[in-house]
């Protein structure tokens, strides 16, 4: 019998499977095989470095059970390269928790819910200004979201050319967050630049406005009001970046998600006319109830957010050295948490790679076998707005409007980093006429 590894230079690696290996890119690891023979833990090549990876119910436990053991400052310098030291995901400890503090009445479904006839009249005026023509899906969700947001959020003049500049930015910039040390290359693009320049010299504009205390009833006045109020700094440098995440947070991702889950919810003969039937109800104001008159809908989209989480696996530093499954992690050690690898067992979600939102009627599920959104005190900042986004978007959808899907790509499902998009989905909206 095997004697269990002791230590990190124990571990079995993953290379000695003769899996999918890459350097660069982690969407070619099959870290669902490594998991099943390898354990919760392995090591692996990654970067040129040596990573550990962990994976599985116990490990999301363990990671998420003390946020202050993870260093996050050194595991993503992406955010503080571009959005600055004090970036939400730049912040450890009590600096975090101030910050998460402050952008609270930003982000809090207590401090948004009351948005929801706003967000719902915006989302309407643009799926009707679309109706009839062929569009891209992925790229017509994130422009609705985005101005979405300018109008609700953080209230702004948004015209077609400052939006679409917002939009370029953040997909360019997200792009290099997983490319290791090539990302310099990546944001060195002469028209990336030209859009960061624009995108902060806006929202400089608008902060300065702020911060002269012009009024506006949004969000981010709410942020600096109350910020005032506790006799905390309001710093111009700290306000702009919180103005770019109220502006763009999750709009990426949650046009990921639609696009993946409506491209199946339409296959989805079972279950899309009961749906249909439910959302014929469907209003902002029966929203502001909850999403308990809406059963069907809510089950449709927590399966969506199973199947395709757009950060399955998140870099991650020991900062305080911890004992998981045995093994002693020192300070230092470079981490794959991979969050999301249980929305694919089977011993928790029977056949998991099929689409079946009818697995979520009236079941729960171990909540730490929901890793979309993370753990803890570093749970995605934005997933409020995106759990009032993705309701809206699909209640107006399917209530007025049919999707006529233009090819049929095969948008596969994957555990390692996201889903393999096909960003430039064609289909076009066409209103439902009554049954």
């Amino acid at each position: 019998m095997t004697p269990a590894p002791s230590s990190l230079d124990q571990l079995p690696a993953y290379e000695s499977l003769g899996l999918p290996t890459a350097q660069t890119e982690l969407e070619q690891f099959d870290h669902l095989a490594a998991y099943r023979r390898l354990g919760p833990i392995y090591q692996l090549q990654f970067r040129g470095e040596r990573w550990v990876a962990l994976g599985g119910m116990d490990a999301n436990e363990a990671a998420w059970r003390n946020p202050d053991q993870w260093d996050y400052h050194s595991a993503l310098p992406e955010f503080r390269e571009m959005m600055g030291p004090s970036h939400v995901t730049q912040l450890d400890g009590d600096p975090h928790r101030r910050k998460r503090r402050n952008l609270k009445p930003g982000f809090a479904m207590s401090a948004i819910f009351g948005l929801i006839p706003v967000i719902d009249r915006s989302i309407a005026t643009d799926l009707r200004a679309v109706a009839g023509q062929s569009l891209r899906l992925h790229d017509f969700f994130m422009t609705a979201l985005t101005r979405a947001n300018s109008r609700s959020v953080l209230k702004c003049d948004f015209d077609d050319a400052t939006a679409a500049a917002f939009i370029r930015f953040e997909e360019h910039f997200i792009r290099g967050t997983s490319m290791g040390a090539a990302r310099h290359a990546h944001y060195a693009d002469a028209g990336f630049q030209r859009d960061r320049a624009l995108v902060f010299a806006y929202l400089g504009d608008i902060v300065d406005r702020r911060l002269a205390h012009e009024a506006v009833d949004d969000s981010f006045q709410t942020m600096i009001a109350e910020r005032r109020e506790r006799g905390e700094p309001v710093e111009r440098t700290e306000l702009i970046p919180e103005a770019y995440l109220l502006l763009m947070a999750g709009t990426g991702n949650t046009a990921k998600l639609l696009n993946a889950g409506l491209q199946n919810l339409y296959h989805c003969a079972d279950w899309l006319p009961g749906l249909r039937a439910e959302l014929a109800g469907y209003s902002p104001e029966k929203l502001l109830g909850g999403m308990g008159a809406f059963p069907l809908l809510k089950a449709t989209i927590l399966e969506i957010e199973r199947l395709f989480p757009a950060a399955p696996v998140l870099s991650r530093m020991v900062a305080e050295p911890f004992v998981f499954n045995g093994i002693m992690l020192p300070k230092g050690t470079k981490v794959l948490h991979l969050q999301t690898l249980p929305h694919f067992l089977e011993e928790i979600y029977a056949d998991p790679y099929r689409f079946d939102p009818a697995r979520w009627v009236d079941r729960d599920y171990p909540k730490k076998s929901q890793g979309t959104y993370g753990g803890s005190t570093h749970l995605c900042l934005g997933i409020n707005l995106v759990r009032l986004h993705l309701p809206i978007v699909v209640g107006n959808l399917l209530r007025d409007y049919d999707l006529a899907l233009a090819e049929q790509p095969r948008i596969a499902v994957n555990v390692n980093y996201g889903v393999p998009q096909v960003a430039d989905l064609a289909a076009t909206l066409s209103l439902r006429t009554a049954p």
